[in-house]
């Protein structure tokens, strides 16, 4: 991995990426320079209850107790003020579908037990547009692939009142603010 950046610059670099069939969680490195001298911090996102590439338990679906999974990250680069988290699936190409986003998470916070409440605030899913975790319930055969991913913040994002907080939209709001994210991917098959 090579970056470039010039002394009092922050440069966000990708260190290791996650395919569907990775063991390893996505991790991006925050690299920041100060007068010259450059720091490098890692943010993983794992999670006690699953494995990187692994299966999810029945517990956090549909066809279990529909519960949201512990999660724990470590903390964020310098300059974090808050996490967000998003949990999403893709169908097919084009479609997206979110099951968990939750934002204004405060920095001093790494982590959220297992069907514990929400550490901020909780955006929609896009199962039943409620203010929750939607535990996946994908009608279709086959194995699927599940992606939790958490956001270090250097801002809070702020949204107008009334906004219905997506996934989309919170990946809009944060876009400018991340100074780095990991993802866990795992699988569930209900066949």
């Amino acid at each position: 991995m090579t970056t470039s950046v010039t002394p009092g610059s922050t440069a966000v670099a990708m260190e290791s990426t996650t395919s569907i069939a990775s063991t390893t969680p996505t991790t991006i490195v925050a690299v920041t320079t100060t007068a010259g001298s450059v720091a490098k911090t890692s943010f993983t996102l794992s999670s006690p209850d699953m494995v990187a590439g692994g299966a999810m338990p029945v517990a956090f679906t549909c066809d279990g107790q529909s519960q949201s999974p512990s999660l724990s990250w470590t903390r964020g680069p310098t300059g974090t003020v808050g996490y967000a988290i998003a949990m999403h699936h893709i169908p097919g190409p084009g479609d997206t579908h979110w099951y968990w986003v939750v934002y204004n998470i405060p920095s001093t916070t790494t982590k959220v037990a297992a069907g514990g409440p929400a550490p901020g605030t909780v955006g929609t899913n896009s199962v039943n547009n409620q203010l929750a975790y939607a535990p996946p319930c994908s009608k279709g055969p086959g194995l699927k692939t599940y992606t939790y991913t958490a956001y270090a913040l250097s801002a809070t994002p702020s949204f107008t009142a009334g906004t219905k907080v997506s996934r989309d939209v919170l990946l809009a709001a944060i876009s400018n603010t991340t100074l780095a994210s990991s993802s866990l991917d795992v699988t569930y098959d209900r066949s």
